[in-house]
């Protein structure tokens, strides 16, 4: 069974309606983002679709897009890098009312699908710190075998 093209994305991200210091997040974290955007900042992707404004703040942190089946150890990858900060992540979200988001999204092709499981040590990490997984999947389309 030939599992090329299906990947995923994980990520940690703190944000708000409201703008925020990235940079204070950054220094008390020790961790630099993968991506920061501002509310009130224009978004301007590629045509057809039309510029916007961004209507959130968020400070992200991201394995990237990644070709694998095996979901658990890239959540790990972010566990283990944000699992010494709970503290502080705790810190900030009351300090700046901050939000929390753990994203996975998998890009799901030819219908060859990860592994949707979780450690104890990573829903421990998501209690510790108030945050829920959230799974947002993109299926493209695939050919049932005869």
């Amino acid at each position: 069974m030939d599992y090329k093209n299906t990947s995923i994305e994980v990520y940690f991200s703190l944000w708000s309606e409201t703008v925020f210091s990235m940079a204070h997040v950054t220094d008390k974290l020790g961790i630099f983002p993968t991506y920061t955007q501002k509310r009130g900042d224009w978004h301007r992707p590629k045509p057809p679709i039309r510029p916007r404004q961004y209507n959130f703040s968020e400070w992200k942190y991201s394995t990237g897009l990644v070709e694998t089946l095996d979901m658990p150890s890239l959540v790990d990858k972010i566990v283990h890098t944000f699992q010494d900060k709970v503290h502080i992540i705790n810190e900030l979200k009351e300090e700046l009312q901050l939000k929390l988001r753990f994203q996975i999204v998998p890009y799901i092709k030819d219908g060859i699908s990860p592994a949707f499981s979780f450690t104890p040590e990573q829903m421990q990490f998501a209690i510790d710190i108030g945050v829920v997984f959230d799974i947002d999947q993109y299926i493209f389309g695939f050919v049932e075998e005869d």
